[in-house]
């Protein structure tokens, strides 16, 4: 199996090569900059009382430390000055391999993906610091949701917990008509509003350092920051994944072998778990592996609304500020996070079902 997971995501390296490629050069001609926005305005900022020739002079110094006077690309149009007269079709100049995208592209071999024009510090380590709280919410929202619909699903399959249907089905319709949005400032309203109930912080991870407490003390104060974030994220993905498994367990419920395992004798708790189940879970997989990409876009909005340091607000706040290098890391980060997802979702494919398993060889 591991060879073949391996060959998954050695195929995969074209695409995200690909991809990365075209939103580096879509965040190059966008209009406007970070160090045109700071330095060029007049009406605030450190150089807002400067002239405005030295407020240009420090924007090309800028330029010239980031390396953004460089061309973007390996050709380009040429300029009015290296092509005079009028000509039907552009003359295309060659820059060579001092521009900014073979700066970026050889960063990423050596692990190097460029520094942010908003801080200043290195892309990678911006997002190592980001990327602890994101996957930990990622994570335990997964898990917990997973379970909750397998264990849903399996109770309302069985017959004498018919009733459990008519009243668990509208609860998860109902929440499912709730955006993400709403639900999330429903939660903290009713559950961190002091005008209500205030059983959890409203937003952040708390001011503590982690090198003073101790381990368990610093997981108690990041599950109690981060038990909103989760049951946001909980809910909302819920009632798809429920209604999924549950789909697939009544039509493997149907089939033939549980109709043979039932004339043996075998308990309906057996004939479902050991049975129907393993069988539901093929389609399963297809919906885990896009779950997770879904729940990287969802985290986004979530980590905003309560504040919490992570990838998603990080993304946020690089777009609004035009920070085009960590926006193309975190670009590729999800871009790998998916082409991962994939490949293990065929994996388990092979795993799930024996058939599959020749295939791979």
């Amino acid at each position: 199996m591991f060879p073949y997971l391996l060959r998954k995501l050695l195929l995969a390296i074209p695409a995200i090569w690909l991809l990365g490629t075209l939103v580096f050069l879509l965040s190059r001609l966008l209009p406007g900059s970070f160090a045109e926005e700071r330095l060029l305005n007049q009406e605030g900022g450190f150089y807002s009382k400067g002239s405005q020739s030295s407020r240009e002079g420090a924007l090309r110094q800028y330029q010239e430390r980031t390396g953004q006077n460089l061309p973007v690309f390996y050709v380009g149009l040429a300029s009015q000055d290296e092509s005079p007269g009028i000509s039907l079709f552009p003359k295309v100049s060659w820059h060579g391999t001092d521009n900014q995208y073979h700066r970026w592209l050889k960063g990423i071999f050596t692990g190097d993906l460029g520094t942010s024009y908003r801080t200043g510090l290195p892309v990678l380590d911006m997002i190592w610091k980001s990327i602890g709280n994101t996957f930990w919410l990622l994570l335990a929202s997964m898990v917990v949701t997973l379970i909750l619909a397998l264990e849903l699903s399996i109770l309302m399959a069985r017959e004498r917990l018919r009733w459990l249907r008519s009243l668990v089905l509208p609860i998860l319709f109902f929440i499912d008509s709730i955006p993400m949005l709403v639900l999330s400032l429903l939660l903290l309203v009713l559950l961190a509003n002091p005008d209500f109930l205030q059983i959890f912080p409203v937003y952040g991870m708390g001011y503590f350092v982690p090198g003073q407490l101790g381990f368990w003390q610093e997981v108690g104060q990041r599950l109690q920051y981060m038990a909103l974030p989760h049951l946001a994220l909980v809910l909302v993905n819920l009632p798809y994944i429920t209604n999924q498994v549950y789909s697939s367990l009544q039509a493997a419920l149907q089939a033939d072998y549980t109709r043979t395992a039932r004339a043996k004798g075998l308990p309906e708790r057996l004939v479902i778990r050991r049975h129907a189940l393993r069988n539901a879970l093929l389609p399963l997989i297809t919906i885990v592996s896009d779950f997770l990409p879904a729940l990287v876009s969802g985290s986004i909005l979530v980590e905003t609304i309560f504040a919490i340091p992570g990838i998603g607000r990080l993304l946020v706040e690089s777009v609004l500020a035009r920070d085009y290098p960590v926006l193309v890391a975190i670009v590729l980060v999800v871009l790998v996070v998916r082409m991962v997802a994939y490949a293990l979702a065929d994996t388990a494919y092979a795993l799930a079902d024996p058939r599959l398993k020749p295939k791979l060889a």
